[in-house]
């Protein structure tokens, strides 16, 4: 069956695979599409913006997906070997000559979208895309992790740093963690709290996980479900006191938290720039909007 699947993939006609996905596509998406068609088709085309123009053509050949544009759909059809690891049990992919574990629990197919999403995010086109040629995490550094999930970023990473922090609440996915951080383990910390601007038995905030010195050099990715702005409240020490930083803060799970978010870093002294392009979100319940995706923050 695996294999039947695999060649549908890489050879069945690419109209007949987007027919086949819109109709097999989840409940939820498919709700999102259908409202997101029915709102723009009263309106007049001469007040569409050009990514409102861009995504009505896109979803009326196209499931639905936070990235409707014509660069994601290679990854589609994306095969990466999903290999399984026979003493504990676990599926994982190399990723960048790595092992990289997913939970005890995901199936092979479940790999297999779940890279696939992973490579869409941080595809060079994609909103989503924490570093840059010209913002790259210096050697040496100290880096919090805050919604790591399988961890790529921090894989990518785990070399040239000196010190990782893991913010990590689901159990499925800390399993996989400390499988696929063993061989680091000297310098990585999972920490089973969400960040918050508290701390307490369930929160933690930056400034209480992380011991401030100032010759350290420190890399923060924020992707916490919306709770980005409660962590900076969480950073006043740790703003005042670094003299080396910089920052990936998603601003897309909140319509105004590319605003807010921006104001934060402002008032910190922060330069910034936002990633190009947009993301194509909601919250339950909400009408999907483009929002920008995430914010490069330094301060050097």
């Amino acid at each position: 069956m695996k294999s039947l699947k695999l060649i549908w993939q890489k050879s069945a006609p690419l109209f007949i695979q987007n027919f086949l996905n819109i109709f097999t596509d989840s409940p939820e998406n498919k709700a999102k599409r259908k409202k997101i068609l029915n709102y723009y088709r009263n309106k007049t085309k001469n007040k569409l913006t050009w990514e409102e123009s861009e995504l009505i053509r896109f979803l009326k050949h196209h499931r639905y997906s936070p990235f409707p544009f014509q660069w994601a759909l290679k990854y589609d059809n994306l095969i990466p070997e999903v290999l399984f690891d026979e003493s504990v049990s676990f599926h994982y992919v190399l990723f960048e000559g790595k092992k990289l574990y997913f939970p005890r629990n995901f199936t092979r197919n479940q790999v297999m979208w779940t890279m696939r999403s992973i490579s869409k995010e941080q595809d060079k086109k994609s909103a989503h895309l924490y570093l840059t040629d010209a913002f790259q995490v210096e050697n040496g550094s100290i880096m919090v992790d805050g919604g790591v999930a399988e961890g790529s970023l921090s894989l990518s990473l785990i070399e040239k740093l000196k010190k990782l922090y893991l913010i990590e609440c689901e159990p499925n996915w800390n399993e996989a963690l400390k499988l696929t951080f063993a061989p680091w383990k000297e310098k990585v910390e999972i920490v089973t709290k969400y960040l918050s601007d508290i701390t307490d038995e369930q929160h933690v905030s930056i400034d209480n996980l992380v011991e401030v010195k100032e010759e350290e050099k420190y890399f923060i990715k924020l992707d916490v479900e919306g709770y980005e702005k409660q962590t900076l409240k969480g950073m006043n020490r740790f703003f005042s006191q670094v003299k080396n930083l910089k920052m990936c803060v998603c601003t897309y799970h909140f319509e105004n938290d590319a605003v807010e978010i921006s104001k934060m870093l402002e008032n910190r002294e922060m330069s910034y720039e936002f990633s190009e392009g947009w993301l194509l979100f909601s919250m339950e319940n909400e009408m999907p909007s483009f929002r920008k995706a995430l914010i490069r923050a330094w301060k050097e």
